[in-house]
């Protein structure tokens, strides 16, 4: 609007061209329009009036913006009446958000939130805008995080892949390493992903994913757990080497698996109830823990038994048992061998004594003499020795049978045999003797004869053998069929053709072809007991009968 006192006329300009007249002017401004008034028929114009021109923004420092660094934006305008300066950020393609109003907007230490697009208002006359500015912030790389896909239980075999991903601008660039103890970490590979297409139980670890651009970089850390089913299953035994009995002995078993195993033992072959833990252990060894002894591990993921493991348990010789062949009384001048045997381990080693001498007799596990002598009977005893003890065996007694007895008591039985056979004789003698003077009594009293009353020939045939065999030791008799039968002497008569009959004879009842008269004497014989031992079957003294039988021959 344009006045003077007294309402003169007034002319419009607009852009310098005259656009009307009138205390007021009404148009559609733009920006960069400029207006001003001037009385008709004057020379003088008023001031311009203009709407702001089309704000320019510029930032500070120019260039890349790095995170952290002062950052100011600026906003300016020509405009009559001076402009007033909003800044504003952009949201979203709808809306935005004022910041602060003046012609700059100051980032003291901008941050990568801080990127984005922002512009200015500018208001006098006219209200207008300002281009678009975008602030681009370039940091470094924040803290990186790792997926693993497939999620959950990693299985040995399986394909696995590790990604890697972190906020920087511009993109940062990935490099993964496996963390080791010994060495330096060793890079294994560039990129945002690490692709295992068959995963070893090897590869379980540490792994560390890295992040860098030019501003910087960061890295994280993952932790790979491959599980896998028993390997290298193995046992062994502590102490190692030689176990002697009552010492203390531990079993161990150990598997290569993840998770960890559940073990079952067992001896030759046999499952032993002794839990799904190891390792096992005997305070006091025994020999019957001897054996050949295996684990088995087992997990979700698969089984696998162990070697086999002998644990031999050493421990001195028990008590030996003793023997000898042949058994019972040994006679002079045999063989006889003596044997011992022990349980041991190791094998026992064993060595003879005879009682009540220090000296040894024989090293072996047999001991034999041969030709043995009744100087040699006595108690005998072994000593079954090795490196973890030794321990004697009970006595063994040898009886000896001297010869020289047996023969003595077959020539006193023969002597004795001789001498019954002679008594024999002599008592038939006597007996005939007698008989024949009863005979010549009764003759002279006109009686008939009963024996044979004059002197004969006499022939007398003895079974000395018979006898003998009878009287002699079990061992050393001779078989006959008859252990009891009755040995026979008998003596014989006989004359010759002219020889007289004596008179008594004469009307007598005698016939040429009359049989024998028989005589018979009876001899009881006490012996003793003819073999050792047999006291049980036999009387201690037993009767044997001799007859003895005399023929007489009539006078032809």
């Amino acid at each position: 609007m344009c006045g003077l006192a007294g309402d003169p006329p007034y002319i419009w300009f607009r852009n310098g061209q005259n656009v009307g007249q009138g205390v007021k002017y009404s148009a559609y401004i733009q920006s960069g329009d400029s207006f001003s008034c001037a009385v008709e028929g004057y020379e003088l114009r008023s001031p311009l009036v203009y709407a702001p021109k089309t704000p320019s923004v510029t930032v500070s420092p120019s260039g890349e913006i790095e995170e952290g660094s002062r950052v100011t934006l600026s906003c300016s305008s020509d405009a009559n009446p001076a402009a007033e300066y909003t800044w504003f950020r952009v949201i979203s393609a709808y809306s935005s958000r004022e910041m602060n109003q003046g012609p700059q907007h100051i980032f003291e230490s901008i941050l990568s939130s801080d990127s984005g697009r922002y512009y200015c208002l500018v208001q006098s006359v006219l209200r207008t805008t300002s281009e678009f500015i975008d602030i681009t912030v370039k940091y470094a790389p924040k803290t990186p995080s790792v997926t693993v896909s497939p999620s959950g239980e990693i299985e040995e075999g399986s394909s696995v892949t590790l990604s890697c991903s972190s906020d920087a601008n511009p993109a940062a660039k990935y490099t993964w390493f496996k963390v080791t103890v010994a060495y330096p970490s060793r890079e294994k590979n560039e990129g945002q992903q690490l692709v295992f297409r068959r995963i070893l139980s090897s590869e379980s670890g540490m792994y560390r994913c890295k992040a860098k651009n030019k501003w910087g970089k960061d890295s994280v850390t993952y932790s790979i757990n491959v599980n896998y089913g028993p390997k290298h299953t193995s046992v062994y035994l502590s102490p190692s080497g030689e176990i002697e009995e009552g010492s203390s002995v531990t079993l161990s078993c150990s598997s290569d698996a993840k998770p960890v195993p559940e073990y079952t033992w067992f001896k030759d072959n046999q499952p032993l109830f002794w839990g799904p833990g190891q390792p096992h252990t005997f305070p006091s060894v025994r020999p019957e823990d001897r054996g050949t002894y295996r684990c088995h591990a087992e997990n979700k993921y698969g089984q696998l038994s162990s070697n086999s493991l002998f644990m031999d348990v050493q421990y001195a010789p028990k008590t030996p048992s003793v023997a000898v062949s042949p058994s019972g009384e040994i006679e002079e001048g045999s063989s006889v061998t003596l044997s011992c045997s022990s349980d041991a381990n190791p094998a026992a080693n064993y060595t003879w004594f005879r009682e009540h001498e220090d000296s040894v007799r024989e090293s072996g596990q047999n001991y034999t003499v041969t030709d043995i002598t009744s100087e040699l009977g006595g108690n005998y005893y072994c000593q079954a020795h090795n490196a973890i003890g030794h321990h004697n065996s009970t006595f063994l007694i040898i009886k000896v049978t001297s010869s020289s007895s047996s023969s003595s008591s077959h020539t006193a039985m023969v002597a004795v045999s001789t001498i019954v056979a002679l008594l024999a004789t002599i008592l038939l003698v006597f007996i005939w003797m007698r008989r024949k003077r009863a005979s010549s009594k009764a003759c002279g009293q006109g009686g008939r004869p009963d024996t044979v009353g004059e002197p004969l020939p006499v022939s007398v045939r003895e079974n000395v053998s018979a006898l003998t065999n009878n009287l002699a030791p079990a061992a050393q008799r001779e078989p006959i069929e008859e252990q009891d039968e009755p040995h026979y002497a008998s003596i014989h008569t006989s004359r010759s053709d002219n020889q007289e009959v004596p008179r008594c004879w004469v009307g007598s009842n005698v016939q040429s072809d009359q049989a024998d008269a028989v005589f018979y004497s009876v001899v009881n014989i006490k012996r003793p007991n003819a073999v050792p031992g047999e006291s049980d079957k036999t009387e201690a003294a037993e009767t044997s009968e001799l007859y003895s039988t005399v023929k007489k021959h009539p006078r032809y």
